[in-house]
């Protein structure tokens, strides 16, 4: 499996920041910090690294490696590479290469390298098949116990050194069905007799696209090759632990806001490239020095699924931060990449499927020149956080340039692409930062508006509830002094008017005109009751000594008398005298109520209680027997008209809440809590036991 190529990525960023300057753009996107970084990083990996070449040009000839002037503690591990002796469709044990006449080799094959292509009597070689490989060493003085280092041969092996089976891999076999390819890292130890080391290695490929030995053979003394080991596993580690913050980390911003899409999308990469790195040669590996190891058929492919699958997640993250830049039909293109390589997962031999991914490679070489190249054009405009998401994604493509190079031989350097995501990872916390840093600032400049206009509107809120009470008490004020000139003006007019025709009907009886004067005086009577009737409507005479405004009793006794039901009072209260200013608001509740029940409801008792235990404010309720509101309205008559506004209205002024509701048993209930902030000290209660002649 090749090594995956994967591109950069960044934090959820403001797409609307404010168009700048070009300079200006520039050197926001560009931040000298972030680049002090990159050259650091170049410095370090780029320099020392050349064309690959074995050590001082140390090479097999024709099978034949001489390494007795190598000195291994100045020239590192020996690279095994050259013409080895190539012995093609053959699975040879070193005793078959021994017997007389030993068997001739059917060319020579330059390692690292595959033998696809290779020619052998006249043909050209397909990539899979089996072969033997073949190698005589002539070692240096020192060379008592070596150590062979075999890495991602993704095929099965076998290795004899001087006849001696020292390694393998897989289960080598003549066919698809006996054979079972294994990826991984192989450290032999060999103990040669003398300067004098035969390897024999036997190799099938009936799975990938080629076989051979893509990567050299190393050898040296035990120590280095275990060292280069273990620095690879704790830096993949430390990578691993990296990538695990970082998604968690963004997979709880978007678990807290779900419209933080870009959040959602980067830890599903962050899981992509975790999973990827961990369980291929990335890492040598790593995952298996916990886990067990998967089954083969599943050890090549589950790395690959991950890597395949992180093209989508890039790309959806780059989109969410910038649609307007990247263009959706690179979406489709990498969701296509991905499902043909889920469909050719079941029914495509396992070299096809090498060949696609050799292929899909290609492909996400060329979306990540896409990615660096719009990012670019993100930074140009000013966008924020576009500058560190770019300097992250160029170090990402060189990396993986510097892997793809050094995959093929062009170039000998380790390979980088963990540096290169670790490093995405780091200008991908450097723009969140700024991202946070500058939505912190927002949310204070916000905050503190907000707390402005909410002082403004409470205050107006204040205002307009102050100014509402002003008028109810007017209009209070306005109805007392009009009740009390229709009762001292108009009212005693009439009363006047009624007696004297009372007398003139008395003094005309038995006269032609008596019978003019009776219904004269009969009028009057009706218009002087109902003058007085209004005059008590609009501001009652009689009051409750024990309660501020008008009394309840007064009303319930008149509107009793006019309509003839049964209307019951029943108060108790917690105060000896009530001086909570809300009760004449509450008597006017009561009185539209109990017109309503009396006019509407065809009740034929009518119950009015009136609750003020101790801190918990009054409580009126009005409840009557009569059809209730829902038969009302199936009758045609309204549900809600004037009155109910006007009763909602009040309640609303003095903050009281009001409900109005059918009752269980039939009938309307209408409930009105006023808050109150006055309490004396408890007395005794109050009942006013029921009386039909109210």
């Amino acid at each position: 499996m090749k090594r995956a190529t994967s591109p950069p990525h960044g934090p959820m960023m403001n797409r609307n920041a404010p168009r700048l300057s070009f300079p200006t753009r520039m050197l926001r996107a560009f931040h000298p910090v972030p680049l002090l970084v990159v050259l650091l990083v170049s410095v370090f990996i780029l320099p020392p690294y050349g064309p690959a070449r074995a050590a001082d040009g140390l090479q097999a000839e024709d099978g034949v490696l001489d390494l007795r002037g190598f000195d291994p503690e100045t020239m590192g591990p020996a690279r095994l590479d050259g013409a080895w002796e190539f012995y093609w469709d053959r699975l040879l044990t070193p005793q078959d290469l021994a017997a007389n006449p030993a068997p001739s080799p059917s060319g020579l094959l330059s390692l690292p390298g595959t033998w696809r292509g290779m020619p052998v009597d006249g043909e050209r070689l397909g990539g899979t098949g089996q072969a033997t490989l073949r190698l005589r060493l002539r070692l240096w003085p020192e060379a008592n116990t070596l150590t062979l280092r075999l890495f991602d041969i993704p095929m099965a092996y076998r290795l004899w050194a001087n006849g001696q089976l020292v390694a393998m891999n897989g289960v080598v076999g003549t066919d698809a069905d006996s054979e079972t390819p294994l990826r991984s890292l192989v450290l032999a130890t060999i103990t040669p007799e003398g300067e004098n080391l035969e390897l024999v290695l036997q190799i099938s490929n009936h799975h990938f696209r080629a076989g051979g030995v893509p990567e050299g053979l190393l050898l040296a003394p035990p120590g280095p090759l275990e060292t280069e080991r273990d620095r690879t596993w704790t830096f993949s580690y430390f990578f691993a632990g990296c990538l695990l913050i970082t998604l968690l980390y963004h997979l709880f911003l978007f678990h807290l806001d779900r419209k933080q899409v870009s959040a959602g999308y980067f830890s599903g990469f962050c899981l992509c490239i975790l999973c990827f790195c961990m369980t291929s040669n990335t890492s040598f590996w790593a995952i298996r020095r916990f886990l067990p190891p998967l089954p083969p058929q599943w050890s090549e492919y589950v790395p690959l699924f991950f890597y395949m699958a992180c093209a989508p997640m890039l790309f959806r993250f780059y989109f969410s931060l910038y649609p307007k830049v990247f263009h959706p039909a690179v979406r489709h293109l990498v969701d296509l990449r991905f499902a043909i390589f889920l469909l050719l997962l079941p029914i495509a031999p396992d070299h096809r499927i090498s060949e696609y991914i050799a292929f899909s490679i290609l492909v996400g070489l060329g979306c990540a020149i896409y990615y660096v190249v719009r990012l670019c054009s993100c930074a140009r405009r000013g966008m924020n956080g576009a500058g560190l998401l770019l300097l992250g994604s160029a170090a990402s493509l060189l990396a993986s340039l510097n892997d793809g190079l050094s995959h093929i031989k062009h170039i000998n350097t380790p390979y980088l692409i963990e540096f290169g995501m670790l490093f995405l990872i780091v200008t991908q916390s450097l723009a969140l930062a700024k991202r946070f840093s500058h939505a912190f600032v927002s949310v204070g400049k916000l905050s503190g508006e907000l707390e402005r206009k909410n002082q403004s509107l409470l205050a107006e809120m204040e205002e307009r509830n102050r100014l509402e009470q002003e008028v109810i008490n007017i209009s209070e004020e306005e109805r007392r002094r009009i009740s009390h000139e229709l009762h001292d003006g108009l009212c005693q007019k009439l009363t006047g008017a009624r007696l004297r025709a009372s007398i003139l009907s008395k003094r005309l009886a038995g006269t032609d005109d008596s019978t003019t004067m009776d219904s004269l005086a009969a009028l009057l009577d009706a218009s002087t009751d109902d003058a007085y009737r209004t005059s008590r409507g609009l501001w009652p005479v009689e009051h409750d000594p024990a309660m501020p405004g008008p009394s309840l009793d007064d009303l319930a006794r008149r509107i009793a008398k006019d309509t003839g039901i049964d209307i019951r009072l029943e108060m108790r209260r917690h105060c000896g005298r009530c001086t909570n200013p809300n009760m004449r608001t509450l008597y006017r509740i009561a009185q539209e109520a109990l017109t309503n029940a009396a006019n509407h409801a065809q009740a034929h008792t009518i119950r009015v209680r009136l609750r003020c235990p101790a801190q918990d404010g009054v409580i009126l309720t009005v409840r009557d027997d009569g059809i209730g509101r829902t038969a009302s309205a199936r009758q045609g008559a309204r549900t809600g008209g004037l009155g109910l506004g006007i009763m909602a209205h009040r309640a609303g002024v003095i903050h009281a809440k009001l409900t109005i509701e059918d009752a269980p048993q039939g009938g309307t209930i209408v409930t009105c809590a006023a808050p109150c902030d006055k309490h004396a000290s408890p007395s005794a209660t109050r009942r006013t036991p029921p009386d039909a002649s109210r």
